[in-house]
């Protein structure tokens, strides 16, 4: 018939012959849901592995001998002669493999159109693979025939180990025996990787193969995942909004909680059920390599719902807690749930989100872009090929996929910078400013009061930064690099002006009462040698210095602060009381 110029013909009786009869035995309703539900093609996979070593078994010798004729010659240019430009070369040859026709095909058209064909000629059949309404049945449908179809040509064309093929009969023997053996004079084709690929590349480019791929209502798939990834990830931020962003409300499994916590650091649950739920996008029994660019999306969409929720709370649109008692309760004091507060005005709350999201941050372009990478184009050889992937679709892949994910990351940093330098900054600020208002007090405590001059600074010096000093002391190590330490000098230099203020508003008063009882004569020398207005200056050196100190702590240099320096100068006159004073 390939003779005649009719190979199709050839490849007609082939599949009508030889491979329907095998196909229709082994593949039915009641055979894909056997040991599952109905509809649910338990024994897809198996089934179609069933045909394929079966095929193979009975008509591998076949189908190799029909390869070794009639594809086209291989022309590996490169080895032959040693050109350097070997990706040219060798996707110009491959290129020629694919698209020269073969006389006779019966890999492609003998073995994978009927099984194609018998898929999607049952209605029945039809509906129970490429349509079952079920997100777990169409994926594990869609992975077992997408394995089947990849692996299809190696598994057909492969070659038998003799100690796998039958043993002779005995009527053999006898006339190998009797007249000799002349199977070396048979045809024996040699088919190498390239021969392979080749056959496997004309069944990828049949038109069977487009309108098979056609069937899978992919699209829906993507849509009713998703829907499970939202639906898991609006459930928990349902639970932090009643309960706290510390609330245990993981949904996952907790082997998956903590290696996650001691791979990238994440501790607030909220932040290890969105990356549980980033990485469950790429599973093996989740992932289809066609919707790559919709669960890369859909990746990105799941960051920006947690980002946007994160983004309303910061900006008090969005009250935590819940008061679930009734007037009776309230009454008596017992409350049920917890209190509404609005977490933006909880500087802990505010440190403890952004730590999680600057591990996000760093996550999503790096360990998560390697999560991506590994899943679409695999390193290892054989996942390789079952991918199909060509030798430049890795990087290409992975450099898309980066460029998705840093933009998205990108919305990130401004948020963190914002919470750090305005909202954390605003509140500690405000904490320390409090003390402040003691600074009056200093000239009440000697004003006509016979007390001796101060020996130490006043009590609530200590205080003034003492909110700043327990955060930081907390959350040091959890404070963003790209922070650094700017927003202690904000406070700082903002609380040192306003203590300087209140310093200067009191030495002018002091120096007014000083004149007022000058003029009338009635200023006398208290015990020490000292007036009271220089016990008060004395009492605000003291102050100044153990300032000094507290700021030293925090490991800030307090002379590149402007209020500080101008604390100083203010004070600055009452260092010779203060020597005065040490010299007795």
């Amino acid at each position: 018939l390939a003779l005649l110029g009719k190979g199709a013909d050839a490849e007609s009786a082939f599949a009508r012959v030889a491979i329907m009869p095998i196909i229709r035995s082994k593949l039915s309703m009641g055979k894909l849901d056997e040991g599952g539900s109905r509809g649910e093609c338990t024994r897809l996979f198996f089934l179609l592995d069933d045909i394929a070593n079966t095929l193979a078994s009975m008509y591998g010798s076949i189908m190799r001998v029909s390869e070794g004729m009639f594809a086209p010659a291989e022309r590996d240019v490169n080895v032959e002669h040693g050109n350097g430009n070997a990706n040219e070369h060798e996707n110009d040859n491959t290129a020629k493999g694919w698209s020269t026709p073969m006389e006779v095909d019966l890999v492609t058209c003998g073995v994978w159109v009927p099984v194609a064909t018998a898929l999607m000629a049952d209605p029945g059949i039809k509906m129970a693979i490429f349509s079952p309404g079920i997100a777990n049945v169409l994926q594990a449908n869609y992975s077992a025939l997408d394995t089947f179809l990849s692996e299809l040509a190696s598994s057909l064309l492969k070659n038998v180990k003799p100690s796998d093929s039958d043993h002779k009969s005995s009527i053999a023997s006898a006339i190998v025996a009797d007249i000799g053996d002349f199977s070396h004079l048979y045809y024996q084709p040699t088919l190498t990787t390239q021969s392979i690929e080749n056959a496997q590349s004309r069944i990828y480019r049949h038109s069977t193969t487009v309108e098979f791929s056609k069937k899978w209502n992919l699209p829906i798939y993507y849509q009713l995942r998703f829907a499970e990834f939202c639906k898991r990830l609006d459930r928990v931020l349902d639970g932090v909004r009643r309960k706290g962003w510390e609330a245990n409300i993981f949904t996952g499994y907790d082997r998956d909680a903590k290696a996650i916590q001691d791979q990238l650091g994440f501790e607030l649950p909220i932040f290890l059920e969105l990356y549980d739920t980033l990485l469950s996008m790429w599973k093996s029994n989740v992932f289809l390599r066609p919707l790559t660019h919709r669960f890369l999306r859909g990746a990105v969409q799941l960051v920006g719902r947690v980002l946007g929720f994160v983004k309303e709370g910061l900006d008090g649109k969005i009250e935590f807690g819940e008061n679930n008692g009734n007037e009776n309760d309230a009454s008596s004091g017992t409350m049920v749930g917890l209190p509404p507060y609005f977490w933006h005005e909880r500087v802990e709350d505010i440190a403890m989100v952004t730590w999680e999201l600057t591990i996000l941050d760093t996550c999503m372009t790096h360990d998560y872009l390697e999560v991506i990478a590994d899943t679409v184009c695999p390193t290892d050889k054989e996942s390789r090929q079952s991918t199909h992937n060509s030798s430049i679709e890795p990087d290409e892949i992975r450099a898309l996929a980066s460029d998705v994910l840093m933009e998205s990351s990108h919305e990130i940093s401004p948020v963190v910078s914002h919470s750090w330098n305005a909202l954390i900054v605003d509140n500690l600020t405000s904490q320390c400013s409090v003390p402040l208002s003691a600074v009056k007090g200093v000239a009440a405590t000697y004003r006509m009061t016979n007390r001796p001059p101060p020996t130490q600074a006043s009590p609530f010096v200590a205080t003034i930064l003492r909110p700043l000093k327990d955060f930081d002391s907390s959350y040091s190590s959890r404070t963003p690099p790209q922070i650094g330490d700017d927003w202690k000098y904000q406070i700082i230099g903002t609380v040192s002006t306003k203590y300087s203020v209140a310093v200067e508003e009191l030495i002018a008063t002091v120096k007014r009462t000083e004149e007022a009882l000058k003029s009338r004569k009635t200023r006398r020398m208290m015990a020490g040698g000292m007036s009271d207005g220089e016990k008060v200056k004395l009492q605000l050196y003291l102050d100044h210095r153990e300032f000094r100190s507290q700021v030293e702590e925090l490991g800030v240099d307090a002379e590149s602060v402007e209020g500080f320096v101008k604390l100083g100068q203010l004070t600055q006159e009452a260092e010779c009381l203060f020597l005065q004073s040490q010299s007795k």
